[in-house]
């Protein structure tokens, strides 16, 4: 038996587990998924809201990652680091309505916002290489005694039977285990490309289709899509093309980048973020953690730290 087990080895799971671990917690992480063919693996996983409700509560959440990304981003060899960000905006009055939660916030001159967008800002903010950071987490677990077991539920009983405090973090898979017809799939391919000097993150904050770029140690994340309600993670030649294509008309520096692989990972969107415990029967005790929609990275130490504050009511 152990304190807790937790369902889901995405970002979400893992900070759950780590900050359950800090409390003195004994834990294991279940998960269908190897961490590295979770939804998080596909991630550009840059410090960004979205895709996520209700606002207020996402605000908190996000500002609390802020900080421990922060943080972290000074541990060497955690893959995360403080990158510089633009955002450019079709109108002159942008929403920034998550901006109580990052660091500041500088508007670009007139002069500096390229055609045809009307206003555009730069701030720094955290981002995590996810093929280095991922792995770092993994191997921080395990030198805190948490296991991750690959292991598939039908159902939250066998988790039962080995702790009475479950944390259910299992993105999409929570659809089935928790009976939540709100769940969908939100479609994201991201094109991975040779890196170039030079290159900045930048956000189109106003596209229907949303453009990104992300450059990482090694490569470089151009996104994407946003498709909801599918669930096919083929590659999409057509995707591929709306992105370069897309990419390129607005960054000129990578007009013709050179492709090196194509991901597609499917993001666990709600109307709102499920976060909430329930009492069960015979003391059992069942945490919610999920419908993070396109803010999982976001979102994942501040809902971890919310989750935690649950627990010892219960087991403490």
């Amino acid at each position: 038996m152990v304190d807790v087990v937790v369902v889901g080895a995405g970002i979400s799971g893992l900070c759950v587990a780590w900050t359950l671990r800090e409390r003195g917690y004994d834990v294991e992480v279940w998960s269908r998924d190897d961490p590295m063919a979770t939804t998080s693996s596909v991630a550009g996983a840059i410090w960004y809201p979205f895709l996520a409700e209700p606002r207020a509560r996402v605000l908190a959440w996000s500002a609390v990652t802020f900080r421990r990304l922060v943080g972290l981003a000074e541990v060497p060899g955690s893959g995360v680091r403080l990158t510089p960000v633009v955002e450019v905006f079709a109108n002159d009055a942008p929403d920034l309505w998550w901006a109580a939660a990052a660091g500041p916030i500088e508007r670009l001159p007139a002069g500096a916002v390229p055609a045809p967008y009307r206003a555009a800002i730069r701030t720094v903010v955290p981002m995590c290489d996810v093929p280095v950071h991922l792995p770092w987490l993994v191997d921080q677990l395990a030198r805190r005694s948490v296991r991750v077991v690959q292991r598939t539920l039908a159902s939250f009983e066998a988790a039962f039977a080995a702790a009475p405090v479950v944390i259910n973090c299992a993105g999409l898979g929570a659809a089935s285990l928790c009976d939540d017809d709100s769940v969908r799939p939100v479609r994201g391919q991201v094109v991975l490309a040779e890196p170039k000097p030079g290159l900045t993150a930048w956000i189109d904050g106003t596209a229907a289709q949303p453009f990104y770029v992300i450059p990482r140690g090694d490569d470089v994340v151009l996104g994407g899509t946003a498709q909801v309600g599918e669930s096919d993670q083929q590659v999409r030649p057509a995707d591929t093309r709306a992105i370069l294509e897309g990419i390129g008309a607005r960054v000129p520096l990578l007009h013709d980048v050179a492709v090196r692989s194509i991901r597609v990972g499917l993001r666990p969107w709600r109307p709102t973020v499920r976060l909430e415990r329930e009492d069960l029967p015979g003391g059992r005790c069942l945490v919610h953690d999920y419908g993070h929609g396109g803010s999982g990275w976001t979102l994942s130490w501040g809902c971890a730290a919310e989750v935690a504050a649950l627990v010892p009511l219960v087991t403490g």
